[in-house]
């Protein structure tokens, strides 16, 4: 999946400047340092989960081995088991994307909850469907999740490897597992309804999570440049900028007034969609939910006077909110056939191309830039927002409305491993 990842210009980690000259690299040769590079493989302890239950995942903290976790190379492998009656017939709800049964993910350092995503799983498959491209839909994302698979699963049981897409876990720098007392990783699974598609009338009564496996890599410097690091802690804080979402559901409505006290010192982007139609056989396709304007106000000040009444206005909208507006490189895909009010067929869970009705009726996501000019240095990039007002009217008056809300923050540690957020 595309990163929505910072400039390198955020990032705010100890200066070089304040490394000990002992320390720095010179031009003799010398013996390699004594760290290590490896591939952590982590079983949950939780064992066999149902829907709507949670899965934990402890990873490496202290000093002595911890190290850093490489940044944007953590996924979870799993096996799917569904219950449904008389012949398997089902597929992982939008998209086919197997992320579809995580309802919610967590990061907890040092016992404090760092990073928490409510409604993954929606949001996930929003950006798989628009900021990534259609080879990576087809191929790599298929592979590994089973994402637009062009049809139903006929087995029970199906293993997948989904990514980790919490921000902490995919920025400039890598966590420094090394200067905190604990890591741990929590996954919140979905509800059925919200996880999987029937193929049939046969009704999914439950499934279950089995053999849940965190997997990452792992950079284990020597015990110097640890002790160091502690050391140059004592009068400062390490600091790691990230890029995350606050996420809401709302009951779908012909007129919705969004309230969002965000509190924020940089907010990027607010992006939206409708679900009208939540039954069984649905997959939950994203529609427009037939809006004729959308406004949005932070802090009092409208971020765009036009009224987002028309489909293409409303893409390149969203298209701006993601930073991907004429990108030729990130390109949106959608299903071949949705029609939202209807049962799942396998054209449903089809990749195609997109068009003006599919985006509208089965891969649509609204949304409009809060981006301001990057600035040297410590700067956020985002609005500085405590309030923010989204007005959506539009003809959909039952299912549900997603906001996705694109945050910057910054997370410290300090020598005794505390965590605190910069918001």
């Amino acid at each position: 999946m595309s990163t929505y990842g910072a400039p390198a210009s955020y990032n705010v980690a100890v200066a070089s400047s304040d490394i000990p000259n002992a320390w720095l690299p010179d031009s003799r040769p010398r013996v390699a340092s004594g760290g290590a590079h490896r591939i952590l493989s982590i079983a949950t302890q939780n064992g066999t989960v149902a829907s709507g239950q949670q899965i934990q995942f402890q990873l490496p903290a202290n000093m002595g081995g911890s190290g850093f976790l490489v940044s944007g190379s953590a996924y979870i492998r799993m096996t799917v088991n569904v219950t449904q009656a008389v012949a398997p017939s089902w597929s992982f709800k939008q998209t086919g994307c197997a992320s579809s049964v995580v309802q919610q993910m967590s990061l907890l350092l040092s016992g404090a909850q760092s990073e928490t995503i409510q409604q993954y799983n929606k949001m996930y498959n929003a950006l798989i469907q628009h900021a990534t491209n259609g080879n990576y839909c087809a191929n790599d994302s298929r592979l590994a999740e089973n994402t637009y698979p062009g049809g139903f699963l006929g087995s029970a049981s199906y293993t997948v490897c989904i990514p980790v897409g919490l921000g902490l876990l995919n920025a400039k720098q890598h966590l420094p597992l090394f200067l905190l007392s604990s890591a741990q990783l929590q996954i919140t699974l979905a509800p059925v309804l919200e996880a999987l598609v029937a193929g049939t009338a046969n009704a999914i009564s439950e499934y279950t999570v089995s053999n849940a496996t965190f997997i990452a890599e792992q950079i284990v410097p020597d015990s110097a440049y640890e002790m160091g690091m502690k050391q140059m802690l004592a009068s400062r804080v390490y600091q790691m900028s990230f890029d995350t979402f606050y996420n809401n559901k709302y009951a779908q409505q012909a007129s919705i007034t969004v309230p969002l006290g965000l509190n924020s010192s940089s907010v990027r982007a607010v992006m939206w969609q409708s679900v009208p139609f939540i039954g069984a056989q649905r997959v939950h396709a994203p529609t427009s939910g037939g809006q004729t304007q959308c406004y949005l106000t932070l802090d009092g000040a409208l971020v765009s006077n036009s009224q987002l009444a028309d489909i293409t206005e409303q893409y390149l909208e969203m298209n701006r909110a993601l930073g991907n507006i004429f990108d030729i490189t990130r390109t949106s895909v959608g299903p071949a056939d949705v029609i939202a009010n209807t049962d799942a067929d396998a054209g449903d869970l089809t990749l195609a191309p997109l068009g003006r009705g599919t985006y509208a009726s089965g891969a649509y996501l609204g949304g409009l830039s809060c981006q301001r000019s990057s600035e040297a240095g410590f700067g956020f990039v985002g609005t500085p927002v405590n309030q923010a007002v989204l007005s959506w009217t539009g003809s959909a008056s039952t299912g549900d409305f997603y906001v996705f809300v694109a945050l910057q923050q910054v997370l410290t540690i300090d020598a005794n491993g505390t965590c605190n957020l910069i918001r």
